[in-house]
């Protein structure tokens, strides 16, 4: 893949070095989900949990996004907990990529503290349990941009750590929510 996203760079016709450009980059997307996924599922997983701060791990999050986080607001009261450093990230990750997607504002909320971590934003209430959405490949609509995996990537990481992924709506904002306080 990677070789073919340089050859296509050097093509000349701008609308196919784009098309290609993004049909790699898809298919690169999905090897590194089930990558991820097979990783998580494996009998063998193995978290490595260290002792770290919550805003090392939030400012993880923002380096594996490349995104401006002009789109985040934070209420975030600094903590320490026993985390894998680089599972958690992934899991932030996805639930922050949902919010500003499936917002009509295209922003999100993250509060955190060390009784749990909370990723807000506005939008429609889920049609179905989270339980529906925590399924491997499960969409509500099929879309072109998404797998159906990043919940369920969410839920087996924070489930590995011994946390319990929760969801309510409230006053027109879906809330996620990783309790640490809850063990499950």
């Amino acid at each position: 893949i990677t070789k073919a996203m340089f050859i296509a760079e050097t093509l000349e016709n701008e609308k196919t070095r784009e098309n290609l450009q993004r049909a790699f980059k898809r298919m690169d997307d999905i090897i590194k989900e089930l990558a991820t996924v097979e990783k998580l599922t494996s009998k063998n997983t193995m978290i490595y949990k260290e002792e770290n701060s919550f805003l090392n791990i939030y400012n993880r999050t923002l380096e594996i996004m490349m995104i401006n986080p002009i789109n985040l607001t934070t209420e975030i009261e600094d903590f320490d907990f026993k985390v894998d450093n680089s599972m958690m990230p992934i899991a932030l990750k996805n639930l922050i990529d949902n919010a500003i997607k499936f917002s009509p504002n295209k922003k999100a909320i993250i509060n955190a503290n060390k009784e749990q971590i909370e990723i807000i934003s506005l939008g429609e209430p889920l049609n179905f349990p989270l339980s529906y959405y925590t399924e491997a490949f499960s969409q509500e609509e099929k879309r072109s941009d998404g797998f159906g995996l990043g919940l369920y990537i969410v839920k087996t990481i924070v489930n590995l750590h011994g946390y319990k992924l929760d969801y309510k709506y409230e006053g027109g904002r879906n809330y996620f929510i990783i309790n640490i306080s809850v063990k499950i």
